[in-house]
């Protein structure tokens, strides 16, 4: 049996055997290609309206505020570049509230609704869930799933090969003629036409998605790149006594950021216990998928000064890998391009598999005749 054939009949039993799993996750995949944006779409529906000359709250007084909720871990503020967007609370990971960015009264989630439906189907889409709750066996499924759909890939860019090399017999693997003698030749020519056009995206989307698997792709990686970063944050250290009347106020702090971040989209910083030489702000100048546009900046609390900045560049090599792998399954590490075509090529990923499926179907009831 030749090399060819063997690969082709691998390719078609480990397709047919994980067709329905690779479906589920190409279909979730593809409905989640703007989820970010239509989560926020769904938070500024319920953002509160606030007239264009209010007067925001001071940070001494959101501190005031949030010095009323108990923290377990620590207590971190979250701004947003809206005019009307709420003023977010945390403790950790913890969301403690959303306050009213005029009045501080405490507000209903916004965009709860939304937010449950996305995190149902990315739920369902990483580990088979309906509830959204996390299971091990879903994960294992899908993480074998992924593997079996780099192997198709693989397989496939081989199969696809003509037996002859010349330029009439790529013409034809690459192009749709558009009119077909039958299905099973439509099948045929779309599943190969398409299935070389978006090979390299979907090798990608699949074999990111290895990493959220299993934890051994991740563990791989630590043990052959750096995971020391090139250059380490100023650490914050506690000021004396007689220090801490002169620092400079949260509010020209933010002020200062925002003047050197014009298209900052989110700030966020924790609250110190006690007065700190810097203080440590987490600003991010894209949607939150863009790991580039995130910036870790110390300003001095004595001069109100930026005191040392930290970006994509600072990381070790295994955290840039890591953001890479986050952000490119979703296409959002190359930006709302990125997104798109991840999107597209994970829809059209379910039909792969449905001429994949109908194909080998057509040869068991050819075969049995």
């Amino acid at each position: 049996m030749s090399i060819r054939k063997i690969l082709f009949w691998f390719h078609l039993i480990i397709g047919c055997s994980a067709a329905i799993f690779i479906f589920l996750m190409s279909i979730t995949g593809g409905l989640l290609t703007y989820e970010r944006q239509m989560i926020n779409a769904g938070k500024r529906a319920d953002y509160p309206v606030v007239a264009a000359d209010a007067k925001h709250l001071s940070m001494a007084q959101v501190k005031d505020i949030a010095s009323a909720y108990p923290v377990e871990r620590s207590l971190s503020i979250i701004l947003s570049n809206e005019h009307n967007a709420p003023i977010m609370l945390r403790d950790g990971r913890k969301t403690l509230a959303y306050l009213h960015p005029v009045t501080g009264e405490k507000l209903v989630e916004p965009g709860k609704e939304s937010t449950l439906f996305w995190r149902k189907v990315r739920a369902f889409h990483r580990w088979l869930t309906l509830d959204g709750k996390f299971s091990t066996n879903g994960r294992w499924v899908n993480g074998v799933s992924n593997a079996i759909f780099v192997l198709l890939a693989l397989t496939g860019i081989y199969l696809w090969l003509p037996k002859r090399f010349n330029r009439r017999a790529f013409k034809k693997q690459l192009t749709l003629p558009g009119n077909y003698t039958s299905t099973k030749a439509r099948d045929y020519q779309w599943h190969n036409v398409f299935g070389i056009y978006l090979t390299p995206v979907l090798v990608v989307l699949a074999a990111t998605a290895l990493f959220f698997s299993f934890k051994w792709p991740g563990d791989g990686l630590k043990q052959i790149v750096s995971t020391q970063p090139v250059k380490e944050l100023a650490k914050p250290v506690a000021l004396a006594p007689e220090q801490s009347t002169q620092l400079v106020s949260l509010d020209s702090q933010l002020s200062m950021l925002k003047d050197t971040y014009p298209e900052w989209q989110t700030i966020r910083f924790s609250v110190a216990a006690e007065p700190q030489n810097v203080s440590i702000f987490s600003v991010d100048n894209g949607n939150g998928g863009e790991p580039k546009k995130r910036f870790s900046v110390a300003v001095d609390n004595l001069t109100g000064v930026i005191a040392d900045t930290s970006g994509f560049d600072d990381y070790s090599t295994y955290r840039k890998i890591r953001n890479w792998v986050r952000f490119a399954h979703t296409g959002e590490y190359y930006g709302i391009v990125g997104q798109t075509i991840a999107g597209v090529a994970s829809f059209m990923a379910c039909l792969l598999v449905y001429t994949g499926v109908m194909l080998s179907w057509r040869r068991w009831k050819n075969r049995k005749k």
